[in-house]
């Protein structure tokens, strides 16, 4: 289980059929990230991840490079209105 922080990204380039989702979820796994991801319709891919916030540190470090596809942008947005009793279990692809 991922304690911690909570953060939410909002990735914007060539991430969509690609198979940036699966090497996200893959990354996040191996960091002790849980939460999602999944698709926008605008293109974007939006990631909700908590964790310690080193591991979240390394996560979107590893986001911004290194990721099939093209990523032009990472906006990361704090969560702090989330209920610290039920962060999530793993880390998921939603959409």
């Amino acid at each position: 289980m991922a304690e911690g922080s909570r953060r939410r990204y909002l990735v914007a380039g060539l991430v969509q059929g690609v198979g940036f989702r699966w090497s996200a979820a893959r990354l996040a796994r191996s960091l002790g990230v849980a939460g999602w991801v999944r698709n926008l319709p605008d293109g974007r891919v939006e990631i909700e991840a908590h964790g310690a916030p080193e591991a979240l540190d390394r996560f979107v470090s590893r986001l911004e490079s290194g990721m099939p596809g093209r990523v032009d942008s990472v906006a990361a947005h704090s969560g702090e209105d989330h209920d610290p009793e039920q962060p999530p279990h793993d880390f998921r692809i939603v959409g």
